[in-house]
């Protein structure tokens, strides 16, 4: 099922503002665990930077090497956030079919 709702760009830059400084990757995860009163997406996060952040350069990993049954939207935030956490997708997927990303 599908929420959707409107803002303005000030309401726009004020949930931006939010979802950062909060921890989240993006509004749409900030807005969806505010509104059920969850922190889960935030928890995610912050555990899948802290541990790019301590890779070394040149490690490859999965999103499942970082959080154990990850939501399946969630190995979008990590795909398009590769650029702020310091990553690249690999060209070529694991055995089960799945994005793979290498450490900058």
């Amino acid at each position: 099922m599908r929420v959707q709702f409107t803002v303005n760009d000030d309401e726009w830059t004020k949930l931006k503002k939010l979802a950062e400084d909060n921890g989240y990757p993006d509004v749409p995860s900030y807005c969806r665990d505010i509104s059920l009163q969850e922190r889960t997406y935030a928890d995610f996060w912050k555990t899948i930077t802290e541990k790019i952040s301590k890779m070394e350069s040149g490690q490859v990993f999965a999103l499942r090497d970082l959080v154990p049954l990850p939501p399946s939207n969630l190995g979008v935030k990590l795909y398009n956030n590769q650029k702020v956490l310091g990553i690249e997708v690999n060209s070529k997927k694991d055995s089960l079919r799945t994005n793979t990303f290498r450490k900058l």
